[in-house]
């Protein structure tokens, strides 16, 4: 799954304000007993030059009056003059600091300009009128600038109904609903926005990938078929396309989608590398290999596609050229994701758990603070047959506990950690590490099984019944997975047969 942040085309956000906070008092103009209504009538017909020197010979005669000082900020902000109509309310407000039509506009002029002290001002208005949606969603775009997507999540819901038509709110909104990984209760906002955005083709394709997120991948094809009609060269729909189609299994689809994509756009190296994962999964390392030669014969400077076919000639037993892609792609780019774990995976793949070893430490000697590494390194001591009280043993939990530190979310780490420290019978810390791992990733087997066990050592008669069905349904899940993955195997296309053309794989 790409992340987000690669996948939604949002627009970008200035620090622009899209509500309008004051409220002029509508005062007939004939009202000649109210020395502001002819101030107000030259404010309504758009005269602020006119108003503001009506204004400030108003003050000279009346300097407390806190409305005039409230129409001053008005007039000047009108003006193009900021900091001067910043200055009139916080004036007006020395006099009276509830005077609401004071605060709204020091409140809109501060939201405008980012000014910290906006998050106070509209705080101090919900006091005086606390179900002011305009308020609320004004609150959860600054607690949106600020990263802070809870605070701004639970301001926008406070302000449902107003955000409706805000393109802008509406996105901030959608956007943190998915980075807290709730999806599902993002969908409805970005189906608003499909309904809003003049750009429907991007606000589609953002639909269809929180409906990915979600997992409905029926609703993402649906989503996305308009757009294959309107612009079947689409890269990035077709690999959106692609991985839906893989999530309801239908796996003919998603490799036609993807091989598209491929002739679309040839020089994109992740396409290559989706086609490559889908080969993975189906047991069809050769055709991966294929599309993989390829891309690059158009990309031979791109380190993830050499990567990547190291791993599938890993999975057909060529392991010298498995090893050869590790090198080569290292050598293009040193931080290549795990890139510098390959040698030692080959190694253990291989079996060969001495070199496996000296191959994980030579590369921590240069990346100390690699958690993949540090994670093989704790794998292959284990594979080795460290057993308690013994040096190698405590390297072990050492290295398993560093990986853990530096990627709490690389469960393979917490995996063997929970391994090694129900070995030492460290019984409370492994049931830890399980607990974890098992939340991190629910499918995780090897966690959820080192939890039952944990559980009952630590009390025999603790009820598990609820986690060992769970256990016997991920075991089931994954056969009915594997043995659907299986019906469709990639059809290898002899070399003889393929077309010359690397512009089209």
């Amino acid at each position: 799954m790409i992340i987000l942040s690669q996948r939604l085309r949002l627009t970008s956000y200035a620090s622009a304000a899209v509500f309008s906070l004051l409220a002029i008092p509508k005062v007939a103009a004939q009202d000649r007993s109210d020395p502001a209504a002819a101030i107000i009538s030259e404010l309504g017909a758009g005269r602020f030059r006119d108003a503001s020197a009506a204004i400030d010979q108003a003050l000279t005669k009346s300097p407390k009056n806190v409305r005039f000082w409230a129409l001053k900020g008005y007039a000047q902000a009108h003006l193009g003059n900021q900091r001067t109509a910043l200055a009139a309310y916080e004036h007006a407000l020395r006099i009276s600091p509830d005077y609401l039509p004071a605060l709204e506009g020091a409140a809109e002029i501060e939201f405008k300009t980012s000014d910290e002290r906006a998050t106070t001002t509209i705080r101090k208005i919900l006091e005086i009128r606390p179900g002011d949606q305009t308020s609320h969603a004004m609150l959860a775009s600054l607690a949106f600038q600020r990263g802070e997507c809870n605070e701004a999540v639970s301001e926008f819901a406070y302000s449902r109904s107003f955000i409706d038509t805000q393109i802008i709110a509406l996105e901030q909104y959608g956007s943190c609903l998915v980075k807290l990984r709730r999806a599902d209760d993002a969908i409805p906002v970005f189906k608003r926005l499909a309904e809003t955005e003049t750009d429907k083709a991007k606000a589609r394709y953002n639909l269809a990938v929180v409906q990915s997120l979600a997992g409905h991948y029926q609703d993402v094809i649906s989503t996305l078929s308009p757009l294959t009609v309107a612009n079947a060269h689409d890269s990035e729909v077709l690999d959106l396309l692609a991985e839906a189609y893989e999530g309801i299994a239908d796996t003919p689809h998603a490799v036609a989608a993807l091989r598209e994509a491929i002739v679309a756009n040839p020089d994109v190296p992740k396409y290559y590398v989706d086609f490559a994962n889908t080969c993975l999964s189906h047991g069809s390392f050769q055709v991966g290999i294929d599309m993989l030669n390829a891309g690059l014969t158009r990309l031979p400077g791109q380190a993830e596609l050499y990567l990547v076919r190291g791993i599938l000639y890993i999975q057909m037993a060529q392991y010298d050229r498995a090893e050869a892609d590790f090198a080569h792609a290292e050598r293009i780019n040193p931080n290549v994701q795990f890139g510098s774990a390959a040698q030692g995976l080959l190694e253990l793949q291989r079996n060969n758990l001495d070199e496996a070893e000296e191959a994980v430490k030579k590369r921590l000697r240069t990346k100390p603070n690699d958690a993949f590494l540090h994670y093989l390194l704790a794998e292959t001591l284990q594979k080795k047959g460290a057993t308690p009280g013994t040096p190698q043993f405590q390297e072990a939990i050492a290295a398993a506990k560093k990986a853990v530190a530096l990627q709490p979310t690389l469960t393979l780490a917490r995996d063997v950690l929970s391994r090694l420290l129900l070995r030492e019978n460290r019984i409370d810390e492994a049931i830890d590490q399980c607990r974890r791992a098992y939340e991190d990733d629910p499918t995780d087997q090897t966690a959820l099984y080192h939890y039952i066990v944990a559980l009952r050592r630590r009390n025999p008669d603790q009820d598990v019944s609820r986690l060992t069905k769970k256990l016997a349904q991920i075991l089931a899940q994954a056969r009915a997975k594997d043995a659907a993955e299986h019906k469709y195997a990639l059809v290898e296309v002899k070399p003889a047969e393929r077309s010359g053309s690397s512009a089209k794989p």
